[in-house]
């Protein structure tokens, strides 16, 4: 049964390494569609975008990505050996949360625009220009597959300004 780890975990700042579909399997499964199938279910049961393999204790360089509110991939997959071929010198600041970090949301810049790239389970390289929410949230999970949280991508001031909300939240 997968789940979702929370920070601190050590999985969480360790750098993943690419999936090699010869060679590497998913603990405690055999066929990989039931696994897509289980990450894509707990990422949407968790209310999430996006939930990279660290997070869920594998240090490979996959993550389930999928929204109905993202313009190209609506529809949850399993984005394997994931990499941003371009992004945009245009910035975006905005909100973002982290099933890792329940209940914390911080205004992190990055690219507006990017391109990616990624392998699906039959190994076909698939290619992507990605904006907005959809950007933000693939650079997300993709910093995750590097061992980089969004809380290292802010400064102290933002973070413990992000905490303090969350802890009057929680004692209100």
């Amino acid at each position: 049964m997968i789940s979702i780890l929370q920070h601190p975990h050590k999985a969480l700042t360790e750098v993943s390494t690419p999936f090699d579909f010869e060679n590497d399997n998913i603990p405690n499964y055999d066929d990989i569609e039931k696994f897509e199938f289980d990450m894509n279910n707990l990422m949407i049961n968790s209310r999430g975008m996006g939930l990279a393999a660290n997070q869920i204790g594998i240090t490979k360089r996959f993550f389930a990505f999928g929204h109905e509110s993202f313009d190209k991939i609506q529809k949850p997959a399993i984005i394997w050996n994931p990499s941003i071929v371009r992004e945009s010198e245009e910035k975006t600041l905005d909100e973002e949360g982290c099933l890792s970090f329940l209940g914390v949301f911080v205004k992190v810049l990055r690219p507006k625009k990017i391109t990616v790239k990624w392998e699906n389970k039959k190994g076909e390289t698939l290619m992507q220009h990605l904006d907005g929410m959809e950007s933000k949230c693939f650079q997300h999970e993709n910093d995750h597959l590097n061992g980089i949280t969004f809380n290292t991508k802010v400064s102290k001031l933002r973070w413990d300004m992000a905490i303090k909300k969350l802890e009057k939240k929680v004692n209100a």
